[in-house]
C-alpha cells in the first residue's frame, strides 16, 4: 500500500485557525475600546449628575431661606397695627460690611418690602 503524501501547505485548518485568531484579536480590541469609551461616558455623566445635584441643593437652600424671610416679614407686618410705623421702618446697612452681591440683595429686599434702605458707612459710626 502506498503511503499518502503529506503536505503541510495543503492543509487548510492551520490557515483558518490563524485567520480566526486574527479576527478574535480584532473583536477583543474593539470591545476593549468600546468599554473604555463607555467608562468615560459614565464618568462624565456621573460628574454632571453631581454638579446638577449640587446646583439643586444651592437653589433649594436659597429658596428655603427666601421663604423663611418672607414668612418672618409677613408675620411682622401682620403683627403691626399702626401703618405709620410700618412706613417709618428703615433698613440700615453698614456699607463696609456688605460685599458687592450683598449690596444688591439688600437693595432688592428693600424694594420688595417697600422699606427705605439707608446705607451707613461703618467708618462714620466709629468716629
Amino acid at each position: 500500500m502506498p503511503m499518502p503524501s503529506f503536505c503541510p501547505l495543503a492543509d487548510p485548518i492551520p490557515a483558518e485557525h490563524s485567520a480566526l485568531c486574527r479576527e478574535y484579536a480584532a473583536v477583543q480590541e474593539r470591545c476593549s475600546r468600546m468599554l473604555a469609551q463607555q467608562r468615560a461616558e459614565i464618568d462624565r455623566l456621573q460628574a454632571q449628575a453631581m454638579r446638577l445635584r449640587a446646583a439643586v441643593i444651592v437653589r433649594e437652600t436659597a429658596l428655603a431661606l427666601a421663604r423663611e424671610d418672607h414668612a418672618r416679614l409677613v408675620a411682622r407686618l401682620a403683627g403691626e397695627r399702626d401703618t405709620a410705623a410700618v412706613a417709618a421702618d428703615l433698613v440700615i446697612c453698614q456699607t463696609g460690611c456688605l460685599g458687592h452681591g450683598d449690596y444688591w440683595r439688600e437693595q432688592d429686599q428693600c424694594r420688595r418690602t417697600g422699606l427705605s434702605c439707608v446705607l451707613v458707612d461703618a467708618a462714620k459710626l466709629t468716629a
